[in-house]
């Protein structure tokens, strides 16, 4: 389990400070009982995305207000009605936007710069991009994160996987059709950036893999070779490495003694032959 789980409404107090902080800065702007944060004001703005303003503005939905300097402006705390939760605020009472959470709750557990970064593919814009505005702005940072990691979605029949449509899987729904070292491999046979279609077909040729891969078992548990394992150093890249183990595979079924061994180290460092062969 994670050290911390922090949630936002715990964290409020510091949420509004970061506010009046950017605005005393002259990064934000109080509009409306709206605060806004002004992106013209980080030039940094689109890194991230590697867009400009104008391509971020056209291929994105934007919230149009007559409160905003700027389109692009977004939001850091707004006015609540009654129904909805809100807290006392120098704006009125309120809540905060939701990339501020994040700045807030990451600079309380990790600091006001830290390693990695994660998230699917859709919140590189606006949530990550508007995350580096806030945090280096009020932190007088270059940096927010060293590396981001940026995940491609798993689908089903190539749609995303989502609440409305109910075509959910969750792993311990998984896990009962299928042995949890299938599930692990085809999770790992696509690079986690790119888009994971998950259906039968996947599980069944992975389970053969695996049924197959396993007439080469021997117990074996060592290191892997630097030569073997530099693709999961090259943003961990799992097909590839997978398509090495597939190579070992070979050579050991032609008697290579050294391959075979190798090659049983790999599939444990991957999470496969964790149990042995019998009971497989």
């Amino acid at each position: 389990e994670p050290t911390n789980e922090p949630k936002a409404t715990e964290h409020i107090k510091e949420m509004i400070e970061m506010t009046k902080s950017l605005i005393t800065k002259e990064f934000a702007y109080e509009s409306g009982g709206h605060v806004y944060f002004s992106v013209n004001s980080f030039k940094k703005y689109g890194k991230l995305s590697n867009k400009n303003l104008d391509e971020l503005k056209s291929g994105t939905r934007i919230e149009v207000s007559n409160l905003k300097k700027n389109s692009m402006d977004f939001v850091l705390w707004k006015p609540s009605i009654e129904k909805d939760p809100g807290w006392d605020s120098p704006w009125g009472r309120g809540r905060p936007g939701w990339h501020l959470e994040c700045s807030v709750m990451s600079e309380r557990y990790l600091g006001k710069q830290f390693d990695i970064h994660g998230g699917g593919l859709d919140l590189i814009f606006p949530h990550h991009e508007n995350e580096i505005a806030q945090s280096c702005c009020n932190n007088s940072t270059d940096e927010f994160a060293n590396y981001w990691i940026h995940n491609g979605f798993v689908t089903i029949g190539k749609e995303k996987m989502s609440k409305s449509l109910g075509n959910i899987v969750t792993i311990s729904s998984a896990v009962k059709k299928y042995s949890g070292q299938v599930v692990r491999f085809a999770l790992l046979s696509a690079h986690y950036s790119q888009p994971l279609d998950w259906n039968d077909k996947l599980l069944e040729s992975q389970r053969a893999t695996i049924d197959k891969w396993y007439n080469l078992y021997d117990g074996s548990d060592g290191e892997v070779p630097l030569e073997i394992t530099e693709s999961l150093l090259d943003d961990l890249n799992t097909p590839r490495f997978i398509a090495k183990i597939h190579e070992l595979y070979n050579s050991a079924s032609k008697g290579n003694n050294q391959s075979k061994k190798t090659f049983n180290n790999a599939c444990k460092l991957l999470g496969l032959f964790d149990i042995d062969k019998k009971h497989w």
